[in-house]
């Protein structure tokens, strides 16, 4: 995740898990991690961008009766959406959003659940910081 306020201050966070059943059961957990990282930072008004096409179309088309297998994610997800004061989802391609794929790359290449929140880098990516500073 990297979350830009309007003032122009960066967090960054990452998260993993071990317990997913499917990639999109991935996608959907972290936007899940996300939204309730942002509303623990006082932020009620997002827009969430994703690398996840197939997960904005499912949201953006309230189609959780199509997809019983994330009714669980989206009894929270609605939970959580009601917190915010305004939030939208929107589709950006991984090639565009070079930070954020980086962050998730290296949360899955370590191999153990653990969440990270901080305007700081996360120690294990600060050799590679020179590549995340955004153009």
């Amino acid at each position: 995740m990297i979350l830009t306020t309007e003032d122009g201050v960066t967090t960054f966070g990452s998260f993993a898990s071990n317990c997913v059943l499917t990639p999109l059961h991935a996608e959907f957990q972290t936007l899940l991690w996300a939204m309730k990282s942002s509303i623990q930072l006082d932020h009620s008004a997002v827009t969430f961008e994703t690398g996840c096409l197939q997960l904005v179309n499912i949201l953006e088309e309230d189609e959780e009766d199509k997809w019983p297998s994330l009714l669980a994610e989206f009894d929270e997800f609605h939970f959580i959406r009601s917190m915010f004061a305004f939030c939208s989802f929107s589709f950006i391609p991984r090639s565009l959003n070079f930070r954020a794929d980086h962050l998730a790359k290296g949360a899955r290449s370590r191999g153990l659940p653990f969440s990270h929140v901080n305007t700081q880098l996360p120690s294990w990516m600060a050799h590679e910081a020179n590549f995340l500073v955004a153009s």
